[in-house]
């Protein structure tokens, strides 16, 4: 615990003393599952509720919405279960994609330290993701009229989903203080285990960050043409 805290705070010291100790980051992962677990238990009714908007703005007949919605309800926490199972996925395959990286910008950070850098450093979006949650509370979930209304950390509060669309409204709800938090301490984390320069460290990092939000837009993307599609939108 007492390294995770130093990584949040003093990184430079915590990767030196990891670097050190060369181990897999097991107590870590289970530790940072655990946060995510709990989000994603208190996102529960959030995550019902934009169903339940979703759901009303189609053209389901009305008995099949409510059979839909009371399945999500009784498969809730399985559906939490899986988001913890999804992260872990995520993690190693970041992992994987910080190895590939920097064996092609040399020099390589092998897989299982990109993975402990990965993972003590994805501490500050879980701690980001978390007290988003808590504003949803403090705000009000049971106001939510859009699903894109659950991100209230970044630089989508300065815009709407109806002026830019889904995709860069996605984009820039991930352009917040947590994920600079993230960049800032991956790239320490790769200064310290490889000794190459920050400036280089930063630049793989942005580079990084960049792949690994591909996805969420993509989806945000797919999701938007779906349901243009279905007549939702």
């Amino acid at each position: 615990m007492n390294v995770i805290l130093q990584t949040l705070f003093n990184p430079a010291r915590a990767f030196r003393t990891l670097k050190q100790e060369g181990k897999f980051p097991g107590m870590a992962l289970i530790i940072l599952l655990l946060l995510v677990a709990i989000n994603l238990i208190l996102m529960i009714p959030v995550t019902a509720k934009i169903m339940e908007i979703t759901m009303s703005s189609t053209s389901i007949p009305e008995e099949q919405k409510n059979i839909a919605l009371q399945v999500m309800h009784n498969m809730r926490y399985l559906q939490a279960l899986g988001g913890v199972f999804m992260t872990a996925v995520t993690l190693f395959l970041y992992a994987l994609v910080m190895f590939v990286i920097t064996a092609i910008t040399k020099p390589v950070l092998g897989y299982i330290k990109s993975l402990t850098v990965i993972i003590y450093s994805y501490f500050s979006v879980v701690i980001g993701e978390l007290i988003n949650t808590a504003l949803l509370y403090f705000k009000g979930w049971e106001e939510i009229q859009s699903p894109y209304e659950i991100s209230v950390t970044g630089a989508n509060l300065f815009t709407s989903v109806d002026k830019v669309g889904a995709p860069l409204y996605m984009f820039l709800s991930l352009v917040n203080p947590f994920q600079l938090w993230f960049i800032i301490l991956l790239s320490i984390g790769i200064k310290v285990f490889t000794d190459m320069k920050y400036t280089k460290a930063l630049i793989i990092c942005i580079i990084f960050w960049l792949i690994t939000v591909i996805f969420p837009v993509a989806s945000a993307w797919f999701g938007e043409m779906a349901m243009q599609r279905a007549g939702v939108m």
